[in-house]
């Protein structure tokens, strides 16, 4: 009998700290699935969350939900579920996504990317006070399903809007465009980035091989990195020479416009822009929305610049805005 009563001990005490069978089904205050967020942590445990849902201000909620368990050689790691206000030209900064050209994207009835650390949606913009919201969920450990990612911080950022009562979006994401591939790969002289009409000749230090990274263009949310394949190491090379960003998601599009500094202005070549800097606009195209694009001169290009006489940033940007704008359907500006 004792022996019974202990073995049914040992076995409530495995199943409570080794598996979810008694885990909610929605942690943090209701506003992350439990099984979505077993499927992207590594190994098999139990779930535990530190932290509460919304309160009365929708950018103060953070949680961190972790999987544990005392059986050898079973995973361990944590999710940090945060909601906060971003300036919209931000967005698709380092902070979102530690490399763009390796993020998976989506974007239509709800806009976000994933890449192997942090997942994040745009909120409603019901949801938005000065600034745009978003749902941000990172992990400790590199997530290797993108799509389980994914839909993670589409659902939770689900949750949260329906919570807050601000909005309504999808269970899950739309269609995921992903990297061309895992590695850097030679340009297409002529077609930079798939851009048509993107040229390097002239552009980077001579003799160099320029490499490229990032989505096939066009898709609903896009970015490319240029890398020189030279002698630079450490962080100059990891930033890479140029990186270029452009989409026409309506959401997106909107978050940028709250952007301090936003104003009428023109874009190289003279047609009609939202202009947030000199090298961040939103073209106003003749069919459609606005396309945004944005080019970020990285480290390779600020340490060649010089010694090897290449031009001056708003010379790359100028023929961006032009191949871009051929390619993503926004060649024709608004009447």
């Amino acid at each position: 009998m004792v022996a019974a009563v202990l073995a049914l001990v040992v076995g409530g005490l495995h199943v409570w700290r080794n598996t979810d069978v008694l885990t909610e089904d929605r942690l943090c205050g209701g506003l992350v699935s439990a099984a979505r967020a077993d499927a992207v942590l590594p190994g098999s445990g139990r779930l535990d969350a530190d932290g509460d849902g919304l309160d009365e201000d929708l950018t103060d909620m953070v949680c961190r939900v972790g999987k544990s368990s005392v059986v050898l050689g079973s995973g361990k790691g944590e999710l940090t579920v945060r909601v906060w206000a971003e300036q919209g030209d931000e967005l698709l900064g380092t902070d979102r996504s530690p490399e763009l050209s390796k993020t998976w994207f989506f974007a239509g009835e709800v806009t976000g990317g994933v890449d192997a650390y942090a997942g994040w949606v745009l909120l409603p913009e019901k949801c938005w006070t000065t600034q745009p919201v978003i749902a941000r969920v990172s992990s400790s450990e590199p997530v290797s399903d993108r799509g389980a990612f994914a839909a993670l911080a589409t659902d939770t950022a689900r949750a949260v809007a329906a919570r807050a009562k601000c909005g309504d979006l999808p269970e899950k994401p739309g269609t995921l465009s992903p990297p061309r591939s895992d590695t850097a790969r030679p340009v297409s002289e002529g077609q930079v980035c798939g851009l048509d009409g993107l040229s390097v000749r002239g552009r980077v230090p001579a003799g160099v091989k320029v490499l490229e990274a990032g989505q096939k263009a066009p898709a609903g949310l896009w970015s490319c990195r240029l890398f020189l394949d030279d002698d630079s190491s450490g962080i100059v090379r990891t930033d890479g020479f140029m990186a270029y960003t452009a989409t026409r998601d309506p959401s997106l599009v909107a978050a940028v416009r709250k952007a301090p500094g936003t104003r009428n202005g023109k874009a190289p070549g003279g047609r009609e822009a939202d202009v947030v800097n000199s090298r961040t606009m939103m073209l106003r195209c003749a069919r459609g929305g606005p396309l945004y694009l944005a080019m970020d001169p990285s480290l390779q290009y600020l340490k060649a610049r010089e010694p090897s006489g290449l031009p001056v940033p708003d010379a790359y940007f100028k023929s961006f805005v032009k191949a871009a704008a051929k390619t993503f359907g926004c060649a024709a500006p608004a009447g």
